[in-house]
């Protein structure tokens, strides 16, 4: 039968089995008849639907799919989408071939927002076949990193900029998308950004409507009791051991809070869920901050008290207070005025039993994951791992991810007009500068015009070079500076460096601490801008001075240093562990001594997951040499 006998309903229907990149490049310049039929709208928005998750909201896809059909223009839709995606692609490609305009390519790719995200979640999970599968899946991850962090830190923009409403609806989503925003920078490739968040909760509160079939019966009062019973009988509040448990950074979040099959959250998580879910039952439900503990107050309808006896209009409204992390009852007021009392506080207590913005507790948010930080270095290697561990990654990468989302949180939501903000944005900016450099645009965006929009303060005194402080944005300079450089080379053939005994890539264990490392970088004693530690035998040299003065270490002639990503082995597990001052997740290498270097040549006591920041410098490891293959032959081109 020809196919001009075929209907074109059967030919339509065929049309949906056909890819579109062939549909485009072939089947519809058949003729005319096929050209008309594969540009049908129902067919080019099924392939908007199925070939994309995630939209940037501009689009406003979700809306788009509610209208008729030929209403948006959608192959025009899907070729921009596909264009975008080869655009990332190629951006991609230059990311990982150079580091010349690197931070320019981040910016680019991070500005298309989740329009950019498909592609990069396939670029994470890109197979050990490729040639170049650690370096794409490592920038594949940074890049994704990049853009949920310029979301979360849009929120907080778009937070300090809008007033709190009592409205339910209003307040809750806010809630939930303020502290989302937390979760963001921890992320990765996983399930859990603030859509998600909205959706497990919708999930959750449907639960609880099955639950109560007469639930539009129950007064204010009874629907609050009901609904903290039931989040605290499913473990959807509070922790099950506290003394361990309470600083753990998982318990800090609310969407590892809600991810997680235990679903632990301290005192403000646990309220914040709370009143989330009962903003979708129409409940007037905020945080409030009693000291050391937050509660959730719940106000009665409008006209109406808790158990719904109508109140003139003239009275304030009432309300009750629960703490969904202890107890399933109400809690008295007379009860946390009288534990006030205890705490010795002199002045009004209303203060600290009146509901607090959504501004207030992400601030709140953010001391304690400072506090779990702190935590985590005081205890060193007897801390637990649970301290700083998430439902994906490596610990110290995201405790350090989540430090940072602690220090941008008080620059977004506070004032930028005291000395208190200044300081705080001066520190930031030297840790950006050195962990975060591909965020210099959001630096930009966001914090530059804060710092510009305020008078210079007090008496005409200049913000910071009267005080000492010098530019706090030089680091921020410099950053956008080095972009554009070429960076510096190594080569083996000068200054006699054919003596070099190491090669990039190269797996060894270190012959006095037993820890494996890569190396990513060498030097010799001449090299002024590499950090460069002494060696233990130098320092046992220095320590047996018989006169006892303090001397400078002595290298001798020809001795290489070497940097490398480093792990420590316990128990026959890779761990990256804690240095004093900061996570050692090598953002900034470790630097070793040759003669300190092992090199190992067993490929089964390698696995390249024991490094999570391998594909920054290499591309792949290579089994068979038991090597990593270098990325970084601008800087090292003869290895």
């Amino acid at each position: 039968m020809s196919l001009d006998r075929v209907p074109d309903e059967i030919i339509q229907h065929l049309l949906y089995y056909v890819s579109p990149r062939d549909n485009l490049r072939g089947l519809q310049l058949l003729s005319r008849r096929f050209h008309r039929l594969a540009n049908e709208p129902l067919l080019w928005r099924l392939h908007c639907r199925d070939s994309f998750r995630y939209w940037h909201p501009d689009h406003g896809f979700r809306h788009k799919l509610r209208l008729k059909v030929a209403e948006v223009e959608w192959k025009r839709l899907f070729a921009l989408r596909t264009r975008q995606n080869s655009l990332v692609a190629s951006l991609l490609d230059d990311i990982i071939a150079t580091k010349v305009g690197r931070l320019k390519r981040f910016e680019a790719i991070a500005r298309l927002g989740y329009d950019a995200k498909d592609f990069l979640l396939e670029q994470c999970r890109t197979d050990e076949s490729a040639d170049d599968y650690l370096a794409r899946r490592y920038y594949g991850n940074a890049l994704l990193d990049g853009i949920h962090r310029s979301i979360a830190i849009e929120e907080w923009h778009r937070l300090r900029l809008d007033r709190d409403s009592l409205d339910a609806q209003v307040a809750g989503v806010r809630l939930e998308r303020a502290l989302g925003a937390f979760d963001l920078f921890v992320l990765h490739d996983q399930f859990g950004d603030l859509d998600d968040i909205s959706q497990m909760l919708d999930e959750r509160v449907s639960e609880f409507r099955a639950s109560r079939s007469n639930l539009d019966d129950l007064t204010t009062r009874q629907k609050a009791l009901a609904l903290n019973r039931w989040l605290r009988a499913n473990g959807l509040a509070g922790l099950q051991n506290p003394e361990r448990n309470y600083r753990n950074l998982r318990n800090l979040l609310i969407g590892q809070a809600l991810r997680h099959e235990d679903h632990d959250s301290i005192p403000i998580i646990s309220s914040a869920i709370f009143c989330c879910l009962a903003a979708r039952l129409g409940l007037t439900a905020q945080c409030c901050a009693f000291p050391s503990h937050v509660h959730a107050i719940v106000f009665a309808a409008p006209g109406r008290t808790l158990d719904g006896a109508p109140v003139d209009g003239d009275e304030p409204r009432e309300r009750m207070y629960l703490d969904p992390y202890s107890f399933d009852d109400e809690v008295p007021s007379a009860g946390l005025q009288g534990l006030l009392a205890h705490f010795g506080w002199q002045s009004s207590a209303d203060v600290l039993l009146a509901p607090v913005p959504t501004l207030a507790i992400a601030l709140r948010t953010a001391q304690n994951v400072k506090a779990t930080f702190a935590r985590v270095l005081e205890l060193q290697d007897d801390a637990h791992p649970e301290l700083s561990q998430l439902l994906r990654g490596d610990s110290s990468m995201n405790m350090e991810a989540a430090l940072y989302s602690s220090l941008w949180a008080p620059l977004m939501l506070t004032t930028p007009n005291t000395f208190e903000w200044d300081d705080r944005l001066a520190s930031f900016l030297r840790r950006f500068a050195g962990s975060w450099p591909e965020d210099a645009w959001l630096v930009e965006k966001y914090l530059w015009p804060m710092y510009n929009g305020f008078a210079p303060l007090g008496n005409g005194f200049a913000r910071h070079a009267n005080r000492g402080l010098g530019d706090p944005w030089e680091h921020w300079r410099l950053v956008r500076d080095q972009d554009d450089l070429v960076p510096p080379v190594f080569r083996r053939s000068v200054f006699g460096n054919q003596s070099v005994p190491f090669k990039i890539g190269q797996v060894f264990r270190h012959r006095r601490y037993g820890w494996t490392g890569v190396v990513t970088g060498w030097s010799d004693q001449g090299t002024r801008h590499l950090p460069v530690t002494r060696s233990r035998d130098l320092n046992e040299q220095a320590d047996g001075d018989a006169t006892g003065q303090p001397s400078m270490p002595v290298r001798p002639p020809n001795q290489f240093y070497f940097m490398c990503l480093w792990v420590l082995l316990s128990d026959g597990a890779a761990e990256l562990r804690l240095t004093p001052s900061s996570p050692s997740t090598g953002s900034e290498p470790h630097v070793v001594a040759a003669d300190n270097i092992e090199l190992i040549h067993d490929a089964n006591q390698v696995d390249d997951s024991m490094f999570p920041l391998a594909g920054k410098f290499f591309k792949r490891f290579d089994r068979a040499t038991c090597t990593f293959v270098s990325n970084i032959k601008e800087q090292y081109p003869d290895d």
